[in-house]
């Protein structure tokens, strides 16, 4: 455990190099902007020789609505980030390589664990274009 912000890149520092590294960020990317998603993933790929990284992002249209979410306006959880072609990050660093994507708002695990109510607002708002896409897990590799 180290103890830091994740937009503070010294951090690597003090994780062992010379072998490979698996970075998992769920809940994290919507909550930085761009500049800083940008930063972190590039100089992930810059500290370790290869490595996966798994995140989760949320659409452009999911980051400019959720400033209308009345729960993440009280705790000021607001997103600042979003990206609609999530494989597109890996154009920003010559090693980092897009290898799937899946849509979070059907995952059979999280549905199964939801109750009814909500697996069915899922099942239908996943019907309205835009929403079944609008948060996915996304898998690099470098």
């Amino acid at each position: 455990m180290i103890d830091s912000s994740v937009t503070d890149l010294t951090w690597l520092e003090r994780v062992p190099r010379g072998r490979p590294v698996l970075m998992i960020a769920e809940g994290l990317l919507p909550y930085l902007t761009e500049t800083e998603v940008h930063r972190l993933l590039t100089s992930v790929v810059d500290a370790f020789p290869t490595g996966q990284i798994q995140v989760d992002t949320v659409s452009v249209g999911a980051w400019r609505t959720s400033k209308w979410d009345p729960v993440g306006r009280r705790y000021n959880a607001l997103f600042r980030s979003g990206f609609d072609d999530p494989a597109a990050l890996a154009d920003w660093h010559p090693r980092l390589v897009y290898v799937d994507e899946a849509p979070m708002n059907d995952a059979p695990v999280l549905m199964s664990k939801a109750p009814p109510t909500v697996r069915r607002l899922y099942r239908l708002m996943n019907v309205i274009p835009g929403f079944r896409r609008s948060t996915r897990i996304v898998r690099f590799r470098f």
